[in-house]
């Protein structure tokens, strides 16, 4: 494999991967990411559309089942930081690898898990790779098309994600109701597995951080910039975790559609972040500040009508894909501006965005579990992600993370 120089400590690298016959193509380099995204978001985003199956299967409560949503996103938390500084000195290749691997593992645990209680543990380990193998592969596939496409690069690895939502989740959604949620997780399992192949063959070696200390490393994460902007994402994200949490019992029992109809509304959100991914990554490319704005409204709006018409039956799908769409155009501009701020570690920027992710995604759905235990509905969590919006608003504005973007 044809090795890459360390990141330059200007920010934004000035090279490429370089082109030679020995050099994979950027389009290999991408497939195995896009395949490891699309894993990714089965087993994050399919968490959801099987939760009917779970209840009688593990004779568990939907706010149990909410709970082991919210000890994965627990795990990305935990685990993005943890192992991009615990690991810094590593090659991208190798640190790739053993989280793709580990990926699987806990892949297969996920469907053995013979409780909830044991589900709960079981997924907390699931997510702890998640934030290492995007963040990892945003700052690889942006060396492989160029820093000028950064944006372009992260959508890249975002279509995997948002595929999954499209056609992935549903039909983890199908497979829970024909088979059991098992036999979905199996699914996974065989996805990471040809997700780890190709980034094998195709990944190129790209230098770590040799000699960096685990202080030299977080010592990284300081500056009131960093976390400006980790605040703003980390309220800005809320709702994706608190509504896509309970979308399919938001959908079933509270606006009365079917199985087979929810699998097709599911598909349809996923349309709604793909086409968030696309112009979110041009948009990014063009304005990180614009496409910042532009996707945060839009998010705040979409809750907005969540949670004074969710209830309404179709106007209720239209404001889920609403809610898709603009979260992806928010999520480019995010892990472009933190790879930007955490310049001489730009894969440790890109990995912080997924912890922050995650960390909203914990607050949304756990905030949900309990609102929903109180017995306050399915709408109840728009409510809250709502005022996590309009919160990361007023910071995008006046704060100073995303201000002097541009």
């Amino acid at each position: 494999m044809t090795a890459l120089p360390p990141a330059a400590p200007s920010g934004v690298p000035r090279w490429r991967l370089p082109r030679s016959a020995q050099a994979p193509h950027p389009a290999a380099v991408l497939s195995g990411f896009i395949v490891a995204g699309f894993g990714i978001a089965l087993t994050q985003g399919g968490a959801s559309a099987v939760i009917q199956d779970q209840l009688a299967s593990l004779h568990t409560t939907v706010d149990m089942v909410g709970y082991t949503i919210t000890a994965y996103a627990l795990g990305v938390v935990v685990g993005a930081p943890v192992i991009m500084v615990g690991l810094a000195s590593w090659g991208r290749r190798r640190l790739l690898l053993a989280m793709g691997a580990l990926f699987v593992v806990t892949s297969i645990a996920t469907f053995l898990a013979p409780t909830v209680e044991s589900l709960l543990v079981i997924r907390f380990l699931a997510g702890l790779p998640h934030g290492a193998i995007l963040g990892t592969a945003a700052y690889v596939a942006m060396l492989a098309v160029g820093p000028e496409r950064r944006g372009a690069a992260i959508a890249m690895i975002m279509y995997g994600l948002t595929v999954a939502t499209i056609i992935g989740v549903p039909g983890m959604q199908w497979v829970s109701v024909a088979v059991g949620w098992r036999a979905a997780y199996a699914v996974v399992a065989l996805v990471g597995v040809v997700g780890l192949v190709l980034m094998w063959a195709f990944t190129p070696q790209v230098a770590g951080t040799p000699g960096t200390s685990f202080r030299g490393e977080v010592s990284r994460l300081r500056g009131r910039v960093l976390w400006m902007v980790i605040l703003t994402i980390f309220l800005g994200f809320a709702g994706l975790g608190a509504v896509q949490s309970y979308m399919v019992p938001l959908l079933e029992d509270l606006n009365g559609f079917g199985s087979s109809q929810v699998t097709v509304i599911l598909a349809l959100f996923g349309v709604g972040m793909t086409i968030g991914a696309m112009a979110g990554g041009r948009l990014t490319d063009a304005s990180p500040l614009l496409a910042s704005r532009v996707g945060l409204i839009g998010v705040a709006a979409s809750l907005l009508a969540l949670g004074l018409w969710g209830d309404s039956g179709w106007p209720t799908v239209a404001f889920l894909v609403a809610l898709g769409a603009f979260i992806q155009v928010f999520s480019q501009a995010a892990q472009t501006r933190l790879m930007d701020v955490v310049h001489a570690s730009p894969s440790l920027g890109a990995a912080l965005s997924h912890s922050a992710l995650n960390a909203s995604t914990v607050m949304g759905s756990g905030l949900g579990a309990v609102l929903i235990a109180w017995g306050m509905g399915y709408l109840a969590p728009a409510w809250v992600a709502l005022v996590g919006a309009l919160a990361a608003i007023v910071l995008l504005f006046v704060g100073s993370g995303f201000r002097d973007v541009e």
